[in-house]
C-alpha cells in the first residue's frame, strides 16, 4: 500500500510539474523578456543577455549572496508559475465555450446568425445528397457537421453529435443515462474515455495560455505572435481530440448499453420494499 501511494504521489507531482509549472515558467520568461526589451528593442538579444547575466553574475567575494539570490528566484518562480498554470486552466472553460458555443450574451446575435448560416448550408448539401446519392455530397455535408447544426462552430456540433445520434438510435437521453452507465464500465474503457477527455481539456487549457500571452503584446509585440500560434495549436488539438472523444462515447454506449438495461430491468423494488430496506439498515446502525 505504501508503494502504491508513493507511486501515485510521484505521478501526481510529475503531472503537476508538466501541466502547471513548465508552461508557467515559459510564460514568466516571455514576460521578463517583454518587460526588459519593450517594443522599441524587441529584437535586441544583447539587452536580453545583459538582463540575464545581471541575475547570474555577482561579486566573486560574495558567492554566498549570489547563491541565496538564485535560490530565492527559484522559490519565487515555481509558485508563480503554478499559479499561472491554474489561471490558464480556469480560462479553459471560456475558451471551450468560444470554440464550441453557444456564445455568451454580447455575442448571442452573432452566434445565432452563424448557426443559422451553417444550418442552411448543411440543409442544402443534405438535400443535394438525398437527390443524387453522391458520396462526395455526403462528405461535403459531413465536413460541415454530422448533425443538423445547433452550434456556431463545427467543434460544438461534433461534441453534440453523440447525444443526437444515440437519441435517434436508442431513444435515450445521454446526459441522463451516462452517469449510470459509467459505473458499469470496465476499467480499460473508463481509462480510455478519461484520457481522451483529459487531452481535450488540455487543448482548451492551451487556449487559456493564448489568452494570457495576449496582454504581453502591449509591452512586446512578438507576444502577440506567440498567442496566435498557441491559439491555432489549441484549436487544432481540440478538433482532433474532440473527434476521438465523441467516437469513444458513441462506441461505449453501443457496446455497453445492454448491460445498463439488464441491470435496470423490471421488476424493480417497490417503494414499500425500499422503505423496509432503509429501516433495516438504520436498525443495523
Amino acid at each position: 500500500m505504501t508503494g502504491f501511494l508513493a507511486e501515485l504521489g510521484r505521478k501526481l507531482a510529475e503531472r503537476w510539474f508538466t501541466l502547471l509549472v513548465l508552461p508557467g515558467l515559459a510564460y514568466v520568461l516571455v514576460a521578463a523578456a517583454a518587460v526588459r526589451l519593450g517594443q522599441s528593442d524587441w529584437h535586441d538579444r544583447r539587452e536580453l543577455w545583459d538582463g540575464f547575466t545581471a541575475l547570474t553574475e555577482g561579486d566573486p567575494g560574495r558567492q554566498d549572496a549570489l547563491v541565496v539570490r538564485a535560490i530565492l528566484l527559484v522559490l519565487a518562480a515555481v509558485p508563480v508559475s503554478a499559479a499561472l498554470g491554474v489561471l490558464a486552466q480556469a480560462l479553459a472553460g471560456p475558451v471551450e465555450r468560444a470554440l464550441c458555443g453557444p456564445w455568451p450574451r454580447p455575442f448571442a446575435g452573432l452566434s445565432a446568425r452563424r448557426t443559422l448560416r451553417r444550418a442552411d448550408d448543411w440543409a442544402a448539401e443534405d438535400a443535394a445528397y438525398r437527390e443524387h446519392r453522391d458520396p462526395e455530397r455526403a462528405a461535403r455535408r459531413n465536413a460541415l457537421s454530422l448533425i443538423p447544426p445547433e452550434h456556431p462552430t463545427r467543434l460544438g456540433d461534433r461534441l453534440r453529435a453523440p447525444a443526437v445520434r444515440l437519441r435517434q438510435e436508442y431513444g435515450i437521453d445521454l446526459a441522463t443515462v451516462w452517469p449510470r452507465l459509467w459505473l458499469l464500465l470496465p476499467t480499460p474503457t473508463r481509462d480510455a474515455l478519461t484520457e481522451a477527455r483529459t487531452r481535450l481539456d488540455t487543448a482548451f487549457t492551451l487556449g487559456g495560455w493564448a489568452v494570457l500571452y495576449l496582454p504581453l503584446a502591449l509591452y512586446w509585440w512578438p507576444a502577440a505572435l506567440i498567442a496566435l500560434v498557441t491559439a491555432l495549436v489549441s484549436r487544432r488539438r481540440a478538433t482532433l481530440t474532440a473527434e476521438v472523444y465523441a467516437e469513444l462515447v458513441e462506441a461505449t454506449v453501443d457496446l455497453h448499453l445492454d448491460r445498463l438495461h439488464s441491470r435496470l430491468a423490471e421488476p424493480r423494488p417497490s417503494p414499500q420494499q425500499g422503505r423496509a430496506l432503509t429501516e433495516r439498515l438504520r436498525r443495523g446502525l
